[in-house]
């Protein structure tokens, strides 16, 4: 995700802001909600403008950082509603060259105590969430915050982690709470090769193994976590979300259908297990037969796991493994924010 100093995922920021609406004073708040080419700061930077004057934040500085300044000054004082403008190179003049979409709205104090102090709890319970924002009413612009869980399945903000922009129905999604986690079930010659290489490019890696000479922290090194479970129970030591990442590569087919079983419950970002197509076939029949949704068995599981770059080694597999979740991960993304898609 992007960087959350001064936005609404930034406890700091928003805690600010919570004690002017605590004290009774309104403030505008201008947002980035959606950006073209090249600016300075990308979507979910916020500024705001209190009550006494005093500025929090900032969306980039320069020209546009100039002019939706001075609507904030106009929104806060009352002479301007609430306002929603792409604002373009030809009206920013920016060297950058790139356009900015900016909300800007004003706060009341019972609107803000509310959805400020909600924000600041799903903010410190470290886990993942969805900040949605309704712009099609510019006179009753909404803020809501929803839990991955309460998501329906194949619902874009499930995935994400990069901010959302619906242009038809002017709707804004940032996901906010904890970066996704790649989990490895399996700490064997594979998941020993492939922890240092996802995070390495970014991933936040758990190992989660059922033996006690393999669940060791130690060997581990790039690991944020070693886990020592049960792979029946996953339960009872990680939560699995929808914006995880999942490699299953466990020292037995039994286990790794028992892991594919509880990992199917929420849908997570990418999934891919280990295993020759005649595995990949008896794995697909068992679920199936074990009640798992036909679509996501035939369509969610990367089985065999991996690009085909005719991998053999644990480490060749490590690096087919990680490319394969890599280019998953770009597919997340909107179109316009992948690499030489411009």
């Amino acid at each position: 995700m992007t960087d959350s100093h001064e936005t609404l995922r930034d406890i700091a920021f928003v805690g600010r802001l919570l004690r002017e609406a605590e004290e009774g004073r309104a403030f505008a708040l201008a947002s980035i909600l959606a950006t073209r080419g090249s600016m300075p700061r990308g979507a979910s930077a916020r500024m705001a403008l209190l009550a006494d004057g005093t500025w929090l934040g900032t969306i980039g500085g320069g020209r546009i950082e100039q002019q939706m300044q001075e609507r904030c000054q106009h929104v806060l004082a009352g002479e301007e509603s609430n306002q929603l403008e792409w604002m373009t190179h030809a009206k920013t003049g920016m060297a950058c060259g790139g356009d900015a979409l900016v909300g800007v709205k004003l706060w009341e104090p019972a609107f803000a105590k509310g959805v400020l102090g909600d924000l600041l709890e799903h903010l410190r319970s470290d886990m993942p969430f969805v900040i949605t924002e309704h712009w099609v009413d510019l006179s009753d612009v909404t803020l809501e915050l929803t839990n991955l869980d309460e998501l329906p399945q194949g619902d874009p903000r499930s995935t994400t982690e990069t901010t959302l922009w619906d242009e038809e129905s002017k709707t804004y999604a940032e996901p906010a709470g904890p970066d996704p986690i790649a989990y490895i079930f399996g700490g064997g010659h594979v998941g020993r090769a492939l922890t240092p290489v996802l995070a390495s490019v970014g991933f936040r890696v758990v190992v989660f193994d059922d033996r006690e000479g393999v669940a060791v922290s130690g060997d581990f090194p790039a690991a944020e976590r070693v886990v020592l479970g049960d792979f029946t129970k996953l339960d009872e030591k990680v939560q699995v979300t929808s914006r995880d990442y999942v490699v299953v590569t466990t020292h037995g087919h039994a286990w790794d259908i028992d892991v594919l079983e509880q990992v199917a419950r929420v849908h997570p970002a990418y999934v891919g297990c280990i295993g020759s197509r005649g595995k990949a076939a008896f794995a697909r029949k068992t679920l199936k037969e074990r009640g798992v949704d036909p679509t996501w068995v035939d369509e969610g599981i990367h089985l065999p796991i991996g690009d085909p770059i005719l991998a053999v080694t644990p480490p060749e597999i490590a690096i087919s493994i990680a490319a394969e979740m890599i280019r998953c991960r770009a597919e997340l993304r909107p179109a316009s924010e992948r690499p030489h898609q411009h």
